[in-house]
C-alpha cells in the first residue's frame, strides 16, 4: 500500500518537474528577442515610474484604451501601478527583467494552482492540466509581456483557493480573503464583476442567504481590495462606472469581447468545473480522455489563430534589441536639446516604447502634444514609406525638416535624425 503511495507521488513530482521546465524553457528561450514592448507596456510604465519618482499616491491606474468613446476614457483602479511600481523599484525599471518576474509569479500561482487540484481530484488531471497550462500558444504569448489583464489569473487562483478553504473551515477570514482579492482583481480589469457568481454560489451551497453576516464580509472584503478605485468613485459621483455604461451604450465596437477579457477572468474557474464534472465519471480512465481531447482540441485551435492574433502584435524587425539600440543612437553624443520621437512601423506614432527607454537613460523628448515646437524628430520607418512624404500628424508638423542621418538598423527598419529648417 505505501509503495504504491510512493510510486504515485514520485510519478507526480518527477511529472511537475519535467512540465515545470517545460514551462519555463519555451516562456524564458530566446525572451530578449521575443519580448512583447509596445504602447501599453511603454505608457504604463511611464505612468508608474513617474508616480513612485513623484512619490505621490493615485487612486486610478491606466486608461483603458479599448474603452475611449467620444472623448469620454474610462480608468482601471490604481493597484496596478503599484504592483508593477514595486518591481520596476527591484528590477531598476528594466521591462525585460520586469517581464521575467511577472512569468515566474504566474508560474508559482500555477503550481499552487496544480497542487490544489491533484489535492481535490488526482495527480493524472491535475497534470494533463499542468501541459496545457505550460504549451498552450495562448498563454504563452501573454507571458511574454505584462498587463493588468494578466492579473486576473493568480487573483482567481487566490479566490478559488480561498472559498475552498472557507468551504471546508467554516471561518469568515477565508471568505474575506476571498473577497479581498475578488475586489483587487476588479480594481485590475472590470470582467472580475462575473466572479460575483462565485460569491452568490458560496452563500447558497453554505445555506447561509438568510444570514446577513456572509453578505458584510464579503462587501467588506471587496471594498478593502478595490478600495482606492472606490474612494476616486465616490469622490467623483461614480464617473468610471458612469462612462463605462454610456460607452457600452453607445458604442457598439465597445461591446465586442476581445479574447484576455474572457480567457484570464475565467481559465482558472473553468478548469476547476470541467474537472469537477469529469471527477463524477466512475471510470478515471475515461474521465482522463475526455479532459485530454477537450483540451487537444483548444490547443489545435489556438494554433491555428495565434500568427493573426492582435496583442501579439509583431512588427518585422523591430524587438527589444532594436528598441535598444535606437535608444543607444539618439543619447550616444549627448542627449539633444528640444527633440521628439516618433515611429511609422506601428500603430503608436508617438513612441511610448522608445520614450520609456530614453527616459531610463535620462534622456526624456519633449511631450507628445509638442511635436510642433521640437528643433529636432528621430524618426523609425520602414524603407516603403518615404519620409518626404510622410503624412502622419508627428512628421507633417515637423516641416520644412532636412535630413541629418539616415541609419539602416536592419533591412526592415531605418532610422532618421531630421532637423526643422527654421525661416
Amino acid at each position: 500500500m505505501n509503495t504504491s503511495k510512493n510510486k504515485n507521488k514520485n510519478f507526480f513530482l518527477l511529472g511537475l518537474f519535467l512540465i515545470s521546465f517545460l514551462y519555463l524553457f519555451i516562456r524564458l528561450y530566446r525572451l530578449n528577442t521575443l519580448i512583447g514592448f509596445r504602447l501599453d507596456q511603454g505608457l504604463h510604465l511611464l505612468e508608474t515610474k513617474s508616480l513612485f519618482d513623484s512619490k505621490k499616491i493615485s487612486l486610478l491606474g491606466p486608461m483603458v484604451t479599448s474603452k475611449s468613446f467620444m472623448g469620454r476614457n474610462v480608468f482601471i483602479g490604481s493597484n496596478y501601478y503599484y504592483v508593477l511600481g514595486t518591481l520596476g523599484l527591484i528590477s531598476r525599471w528594466d521591462p525585460l527583467i520586469i517581464t521575467i518576474f511577472f512569468i515566474f509569479l504566474e508560474y508559482i500561482f500555477f503550481l499552487f494552482f496544480i497542487l490544489f487540484l491533484k489535492r481535490k481530484f488526482n495527480s493524472i488531471y491535475a497534470l494533463i492540466i499542468f501541459i496545457f497550462i505550460a504549451i498552450s500558444p495562448y498563454l504563452v504569448v501573454h507571458s511574454r509581456f505584462f498587463w493588468n489583464t494578466h492579473f486576473l489569473i493568480p487573483l482567481s487562483i487566490l479566490v478559488l483557493l480561498f472559498s475552498e478553504k472557507y468551504f471546508f473551515k467554516k471561518q469568515f477570514r477565508y471568505l474575506f480573503l476571498a473577497a479581498f482579492f475578488w475586489g483587487f482583481a476588479f480594481a485590475s480589469h472590470y470582467s472580475a464583476i462575473l466572479w460575483g457568481l462565485l460569491f452568490l454560489y458560496i452563500i447558497v451551497k453554505s445555506h447561509q442567504y438568510s444570514d446577513l453576516k456572509p453578505y458584510l464580509v464579503i462587501i467588506s472584503g471587496f471594498i478593502l481590495g478595490d478600495f482606492p478605485f472606490l474612494i476616486f468613485e465616490i469622490r467623483h459621483n461614480f464617473y468610471n462606472i458612469k462612462t463605462l455604461f454610456y460607452i457600452f451604450i453607445n458604442s457598439p465596437q465597445s461591446r465586442e469581447l476581445p479574447s484576455q477579457h474572457v480567457v484570464f477572468p475565467f481559465l482558472i474557474f473553468t478548469a476547476f468545473i470541467l474537472l469537477s464534472l469529469l471527477s463524477k465519471i466512475e471510470k478515471k480512465a475515461i474521465g482522463g480522455l475526455i479532459l485530454v481531447i477537450i483540451l487537444l482540441a483548444s490547443f489545435l485551435f489556438q494554433n491555428r489563430d495565434i500568427k493573426n492574433y492582435a496583442p501579439l502584435d509583431i512588427i518585422p524587425g523591430w524587438n527589444y534589441p532594436e528598441q535598444q539600440k535606437v535608444a543607444d543612437l539618439i543619447v550616444k553624443n549627448g542627449c539633444p536639446q528640444n527633440f521628439n520621437v516618433a515611429a511609422t512601423i506601428q500603430g503608436d506614432t508617438r513612441f511610448y516604447d522608445l520614450r520609456y527607454l530614453l527616459n531610463l537613460r535620462g534622456c526624456d523628448p519633449l511631450s507628445v502634444e509638442a511635436y510642433p515646437q521640437a528643433k529636432k524628430l528621430f524618426l523609425v520607418a520602414p524603407p516603403d514609406r518615404p519620409v518626404e512624404s510622410e503624412t502622419v500628424w508627428e512628421v507633417m508638423v515637423f516641416n520644412p525638416f532636412k535630413i541629418i542621418q539616415r541609419i539602416p538598423i536592419n533591412d526592415q527598419i531605418i532610422f532618421f535624425e531630421l532637423d526643422k529648417i527654421t525661416k
